[in-house]
């Protein structure tokens, strides 16, 4: 069903529209967590996390209508719809002369103010559907576009400003989302079409828990450091401990890490490094923290507190990871309050890169937030990464916190982020990762 533009419920619309005041960042990247939640809630089944994106966007942009089209060889297929749309599920448009078709062709936020008298629409289409207003945002997978998602209303000069960013935030921060629940899902299928894969599975993490079992009782790894810098005086203030596995044939700490949680190991591994990083904080400079990286439930336990008490806390700084959902936030904010009573302070790593980053930092107040390196990377030369460093930072300062860059490796990502007002950061441009923590020249 069409919505008139003279419509009571499209004129209600207009009217609470030109009534609302801008959403400042804070506020806006509150709302763009709140999707999260929710998509979290949806599970990995990509339909009902694309539903969920769709129906927020149109709330979030006070919209009349949202879909998500796919891309299906030179046509746009409706995939998910929402309010006056939802009759057009499975619906195909062109891509050519399409404003959907240059969206992804451009990879850009597109906007229409009116349908009417811009080249770049189907006009057909926007008469038969009566929509004279848009923006329509790409949707990334794997290097490429594989569709967009739309807003739409029946007025003209329905979109303002704060609705690009809010479109430009969910893309940025629901991308990754949605390419994993696609990603898990085909993963699932593949599996299912085999009838031994349970018993493959079981011996395989048998075999897995006993090269992870090794591991952790020779503490077959090592320790790197890599300096932490106050940026405007090209300062050392801390070291991020990293392990270096020796175990067998190279492969990266990630891969050693996630085969520690298949074998339901993690806690042990984690618990292991950090042990060992922390006996060498008596050869780091006195005025540098250490910070290891845990998992939420790591953070939460007995066991790294005890860790934590036989040194000086206020050289240590926890980490928490963002791969790893929390169940309980109120008795992590309970033992995070614990562990800092010791001087133990908290850093949110990795925020910016996925869901559960952004929540930990809502929910657990942390003294440092780690901006991701997949926003640092080029954020010199893409406005959106830009906006979302400032939007970060916007929110660290109502909170009492700083923000600390990850993966800075140009000079001119430093200069960028220095121009944002970021205060700390690491990366290769800045110093390596080193088996003992030499001090790296100033750049």
């Amino acid at each position: 069903m069409k919505l008139s533009p003279k419509s009571p419920r499209v004129v209600s619309l207009q009217t609470a529209r030109r009534a609302r005041l801008p959403l400042d960042e804070a506020a806006l990247l509150s709302r763009i967590v709140s999707v999260q939640g929710e998509i979290v809630e949806a599970g990995l089944d990509p339909h009902k996390v694309v539903d969920v994106v769709t129906r927020r966007a149109q709330e979030l942009t006070q919209s009349t209508g949202a879909v998500v089209e796919l891309v299906e060889g030179d046509e746009l297929v409706y995939w998910s719809a929402s309010g006056n749309v939802t009759t057009q599920l499975g619906m195909r448009v062109k891509a050519e002369g399409s404003l959907s078709g240059l969206c992804v062709k451009t990879g850009r936020v597109l906007q229409c103010d009116d349908s009417e008298s811009d080249p770049r629409v189907n006009l057909a289409a926007c008469r038969r559907l009566g929509l004279r207003s848009m923006l329509v945002a790409p949707l990334p997978y794997r290097g490429m576009i594989i569709g967009v998602l739309k807003v739409a209303a029946p007025w003209v000069n329905a979109y303002h400003p704060e609705d690009v960013r809010t479109l430009e935030l969910l893309n940025t921060l629901i991308g990754a989302t949605i390419s994993h629940a696609a990603h898990h899902a085909s993963v699932e299928a593949a599996f299912n079409s085999k009838v031994e894969a349970d018993r493959l599975i079981a011996d395989e993490r048998e075999a897995l828990r006993k090269r992870i079992r090794g591991v952790i009782d020779r503490e077959a790894f090592d320790i790197a450091f890599q300096p932490v810098f106050a940026l405007k005086r090209s300062a050392i203030v801390g070291f991020e401990a990293l392990a270096r596995f020796t175990e067998g044939r190279a492969r990266s700490p990630d891969r050693w890490f996630n085969d520690a949680l298949q074998a339901e190991l993690s806690f042990e591994l984690e618990i292991a490094v950090v042990r060992k990083a922390l006996q060498s904080l008596a050869n780091l400079p006195r005025h540098a923290y250490l910070a290891v990286n845990v998992s939420p439930e790591t953070a939460a336990s007995d066991e790294i507190a005890r860790l934590c008490m036989r040194h000086s806390g206020d050289r240590i700084v926890l980490e928490i990871t963002e791969h790893s959902s929390v169940d309980d936030y109120v008795m992590l904010a309970e033992r995070a309050r614990v562990l800092r009573r010791m001087g133990v302070r908290l850093a949110i790593d990795d925020a910016g890169a996925g869901f559960a980053s952004l929540r930990h930092v809502l929910r657990l107040e942390p003294d440092l937030i780690k901006l991701d390196r997949s926003i640092t990377h080029n954020i010199d030369t893409r406005a959106r990464h830009q906006s979302l460093a400032a939007a970060l930072l916007t929110f660290a300062s109502g909170t009492s916190a700083s923000i600390v860059a990850e993966g800075i490796e140009t000079e001119s990502e430093l200069a960028t982020l220095e121009a944002l007002g970021v205060p700390y950061g690491q990366g290769y441009y800045l110093g390596r990762p080193d088996r003992l923590p030499i001090t790296p020249r100033s750049h």
